[in-house]
């Protein structure tokens, strides 16, 4: 008895391992968005005007669809996602949100704001 109990308690702290996720290797590619919204049900997002592509020296290119546009921002991650856009008056404005990853989904809480749509879930598109 005491050899399955051993047995089985071994086993379950070893199916409750969790790997470690680097978001700053995890966040790299094109994302788009599919989820807008405050933590209550929301359509999904049908049409996305957007798509974000993070590359590994911290330029997120943001591409929309409608003007054929790129602009360029700068993002980094300390315990947060930082994004900042510089603009040609030199003023930055910079966002923050915790990211969380679900295999080829992305969940990002904006914080320190009071946004109508604090959280966006983005799909990878690469």
């Amino acid at each position: 008895m005491k050899a399955i109990l051993t047995f089985v308690i071994a086993l379950v702290l070893l199916g409750c391992h969790k790997d470690e996720v680097d978001p700053r290797q995890e966040i790299l590619g094109k994302w788009e968005p599919f989820y807008l919204g405050n933590g209550e049900y929301q359509p999904p997002v049908e049409k996305p005007g957007a798509y974000w592509h993070f590359l590994p020296d911290s330029v997120l290119l943001e591409y929309e669809y409608a003007t054929q546009k790129t602009f360029t921002k700068k993002y980094w991650i300390d315990t947060l996602l930082n994004v900042a856009a510089t603009y040609d008056d030199g003023y930055q404005l910079r966002f923050y949100y915790t990211p969380k990853f679900y295999g080829d989904t992305m969940e990002l809480h904006m914080e320190n704001a009071s946004p109508i749509f604090s959280i966006s879930k983005w799909k990878r598109i690469n």
